[in-house]
């Protein structure tokens, strides 16, 4: 009885004993679980984390470069207007210079005109007036009759001249000698001949006593 009591006691400690390991082993097996699962845990996230920096990565370059085109076409547009900007002076220098030759002009014409105005005020009021001898008046009149002349004979220069595609023309008739001053361009011998005949055949003045004075471009 004492003995079978013994193995007995031998068989339920040997049980327990390969319970307790069998227990100890699927411990250790649910906590090797455990840390594969959270090893896999922790690659998804951080494999998620680096497609998210990715991706903020490649957005951040996407905006990068639109700013950088934008940035090159503003730049361009800029050296477009830029170079419209240099174009263009040169036209501005040449409408300035023709500005002035037409003003220069109409101001000396609109000069002797008024002087020529008041010329003829002064000779009415010699003419008319009775206490002056009539030899005085006889010389206004020849006078305001020269004046006339002289005028007329400018005024038709002028106007052939023009006709012939000079501008800015004014021809000026002083002691039987005549000042021209016109813009003619390109100044050439043929221009100063056909220039001369013309001043010649409408005022009677010969080619030695015409000064002809081009207009500066």
């Amino acid at each position: 009885m004492i003995a079978v009591a013994g193995y007995i006691s031998y068989t339920r400690a040997n049980v327990a004993e390969n319970d307790a390991i069998q227990t100890a082993g699927e411990t250790n097996d649910i906590s090797d679980g455990e840390q594969i699962g959270e090893i896999f845990t922790d690659t998804e996230d951080n494999t998620q984390a680096a497609s998210a920096a990715d991706a903020q990565a490649e957005e951040r370059s996407g905006q990068d470069t639109e700013n950088s085109g934008t940035g090159s076409e503003a730049q361009t547009e800029a050296d477009g207007g830029n170079a419209e900007e240099i174009q263009n002076p040169g036209e501005t220098v040449q409408t300035s210079a023709q500005a002035q030759s037409l003003a220069f002009a109409s101001e000396v014409k609109l000069n002797r005109e008024q002087v020529r105005s008041k010329n003829k005020e002064t000779l009415m009021e010699i003419i008319n007036n009775t206490s002056i001898a009539e030899a005085q008046k006889q010389d206004a009149i020849d006078s305001m009759i020269q004046m006339t002349d002289v005028a007329e004979k400018e005024n038709a220069a002028e106007i052939l001249l023009e006709a012939k595609g000079f501008s800015d023309v004014v021809v000026s008739i002083t002691d039987n000698e005549a000042d021209v001053v016109l813009n003619m361009g390109d100044v050439t011998d043929a221009k100063r001949a056909q220039v001369e005949d013309i001043v010649k055949r409408k005022t009677g003045i010969s080619a030695e006593n015409i000064v002809i004075t081009p207009l500066s471009q």
